[in-house]
């Protein structure tokens, strides 16, 4: 039992002692940092700076023989303004610029940069330990804006086209001076100006008599607008008269050819109406007289048909009826001796009929 307490022992001390040895003699980079290292003595290689950068992770360090550097490998940004609470350092921090007529102007600057990969060893050896290269940048940055924005009149700092422009050139010059630097330059950013206080109220003042004159031009085009405005309508009155006049004349020239229309129709109708009835009447006279024609046809046929009658045994015996009929009986006297009153055809003989021959 206490044999194998002494070997866990051993083993714990053995540990303990490999990362105490392992901490000793390494250094970690974090990630977003790069490392240079620098052989402060050459007793295992040559002595003086390393010229390469080490990415993050676990490296040598032979406590006084190696000795490290850590800069930023990340996208940095520089913030000047004068805003003391925003900036990249306490307090105010604007570009204090004067501008090509003498008025002097605060700019607020935004600028993106990085070390350039690789490089950071021989921005060890440029500019320094720590920091110093930001100071560079700073430096940089402040004096290309007064050069650069300072060629700029002051009203020009009101013209987003001259602004954008000059930008352009601050960020070129910058990419050209940090390159030296060996910091790659990735954006900058012109975000505010602002003016002295008695430019200001100047700028103030011209901008109300810029707009008094534009309202007053304004004035002057609505008056000459509202006279168009007038002539427009009064054209667009008289246009609509004339449209009304001639849609009444038009109407009244459809009413009146639809009036001739219908008189031409109505007499056309009329017209008709008479012949037909003309010839309806000529139908109905032809046909009247056709009728009275038969009639007369008729009785002239029946006028011969009776004369016809009476010259034969017809005739005779009409006569005899009609000689009958104007017998007055109560004033004659017949003997029934001589006459045979129901003897008709002997009495129908005396009265003037004829027998019929045999």
């Amino acid at each position: 039992m206490k044999a194998v307490k002494a070997v866990s022992a051993t083993i714990i001390v053995i540990i303990v002692g490999i990362w105490v040895l392992i901490s000793g003699l390494t250094v970690d980079v974090p990630v977003g940092q790069v490392g240079v290292r620098t052989q402060v003595y050459g007793i295992f290689g040559s002595k003086g700076l390393v010229p390469r950068d080490f990415g993050p992770g676990w490296h040598r360090d032979l406590g006084p023989i190696d000795e490290w550097q850590l800069f930023d490998g990340t996208v940095q940004t520089l913030e000047m303004t004068r805003n003391p609470e925003r900036g990249s350092v306490q307090g105010r921090d604007d570009i204090r610029v004067t501008s090509a007529d003498g008025s002097t102007i605060s700019v607020d600057a935004t600028v993106k940069y990085r070390i350039m990969p690789g490089q950071a060893h021989k921005v060890l050896v440029n500019t320094g330990k720590g920091d110093a290269y930001k100071r560079v940048v700073r430096n940089e940055v402040e004096n290309a804006c007064i050069d650069l924005l300072g060629a700029m009149r002051t009203e020009d700092f009101y013209n987003p086209a001259p602004r954008r422009k000059k930008q352009a050139e601050v960020k070129a010059r910058l990419a050209a001076s940090l390159a030296d630097n060996f910091v790659e330059v990735l954006d900058i950013l012109i975000r505010d100006v602002q003016f002295e206080p008695a430019y200001e109220e100047k700028i103030r003042r011209k901008k109300l008599a810029d707009q008094e004159v534009e309202l007053n031009k304004s004035l002057a085009r609505a008056e000459e607008m509202r006279g168009k405005t007038q002539v427009i309508e009064a054209e667009t009155k008289k246009l609509t008269q004339i449209i009304v006049e001639e849609k009444d004349a038009k109407l009244k020239r459809m009413e009146a050819d639809t009036g001739l229309e219908i008189t031409k129709l109505r007499a056309a109708f009329n017209l008709y109406a008479e012949q037909k009835k003309a010839d309806a009447d000529l139908i109905v006279a032809q046909r009247e007289a056709e009728g009275q024609l038969l009639v007369k046809q008729s009785e002239a046929e029946g006028e011969r048909l009776r004369n016809a009658a009476m010259r034969g045994v017809g005739g005779s015996t009409i006569v005899a009826l009609e000689a009958a009929r104007n017998l007055n009986l109560s004033e004659v006297t017949i003997s029934t001796m001589d006459t045979d009153l129901l003897d008709l055809d002997a009495m129908a003989t005396k009265l003037g009929a004829r027998a019929e021959p045999k």
